[in-house]
């Protein structure tokens, strides 16, 4: 077994920061792959407390390591316990932060997907979910499920309302919650086609291209709803039949070319047509 005091004082610096940039990745893994995966990442505003919590994580440690440590000290392994233990503190509440606002939901509802996070729920409204799965908080990434307002026109006036004051919607009440298969026909009508972004993020548009292709799936097939998360509205690629989605990615869903040159687009096919008559009547 190796003896601490043994050891230089960068030893033991680069000792700490290979087994703090260890946990560091560990912990981005559990985030980045099973929590936030894809485009959630960033819409959920992951990013951010993440860089937070695994910097704390990889420079306070060493550093502090790198300040105590001196192998005469008598105190030296008494010192290192405590600043680990400092270390895992502080890492064990920034996990415990990500934790409650770890995404929980994939909510689709009339006419686009909504990323519900454990601290938008309250345990209250949890319950009333109709379907016993729905009353508990996800740890292994977002359950898909649909979500239908209410029938009757006082209480959607009044949800309404509520979610305009910044009150719950329905995508934050559980008991609204239904099988996603309740909502297909609707998702799907009101889905765009992957053409229709083209102008609007022509790499993203290129990159999803690629990745279906690589995955045997036809443009045919899928399909782009908005997804509104946090840190703002991105959109998700889904299963033209089923509405499964299938990807997240960063651009806004909602978009549309702009009114100028949404306008030259119509101008240029106008122009385009008579050219085109002609050629065909010879």
């Amino acid at each position: 077994m190796m003896n601490i005091r043994n050891l230089t004082r960068w030893q033991a610096f680069a000792g700490h920061l290979g087994f703090s940039l260890a946990l560091g990745v560990a912990v981005f893994a559990l985030f980045r792959f099973l929590w936030y995966p894809d485009a959630l990442f960033t819409l959920a505003g992951a990013g951010k407390l993440m860089l937070l919590v695994v910097g704390i994580d990889v420079i306070l440690g060493p550093s502090l390591t790198l300040f105590v440590f001196n192998p005469n000290k008598k105190s030296l392994v008494f010192d290192l316990s405590v600043i680990v233990l400092i270390q895992l503190v502080a890492l064990g509440y920034g996990v415990w932060v990500m934790a409650q606002s770890r995404p929980v939901f994939l909510v689709g509802a009339t006419d686009r997907f909504e990323l519900v996070t454990a601290n938008q729920i309250a345990p209250e409204q949890l319950v009333l979910a109709p379907n016993t799965e729905w009353q508990q908080l996800s740890w292994t990434g977002p359950i898909l499920v649909g979500a239908v307002p209410p029938q009757d026109p006082d209480e959607r006036l009044n949800l309404t309302m509520s979610a305009m004051q910044g009150g719950a919607d329905v995508t934050e009440l559980p008991r609204y919650f239904v099988p996603i298969s309740r909502v297909v026909a609707g998702l799907v009508a009101a889905s765009r086609p992957l053409s229709d972004f083209e102008h609007i993020a022509p790499g993203d548009v290129t990159e999803l291209r690629a990745w279906m292709h690589a995955r045997g799936l036809e443009e045919s097939s899928v399909a782009v709803l908005p997804l509104k998360a946090r840190s703002g509205t991105g959109a998700v690629l889904i299963d033209r039949k089923t509405a499964q989605p299938l990807r997240s990615v960063m651009f806004d869903g909602y978009s549309t070319l702009p009114k100028d040159d949404a306008k030259s687009k119509a101008s240029g096919a106008e122009e385009q047509v008579p050219t085109g008559s002609h050629a065909n009547l010879g």
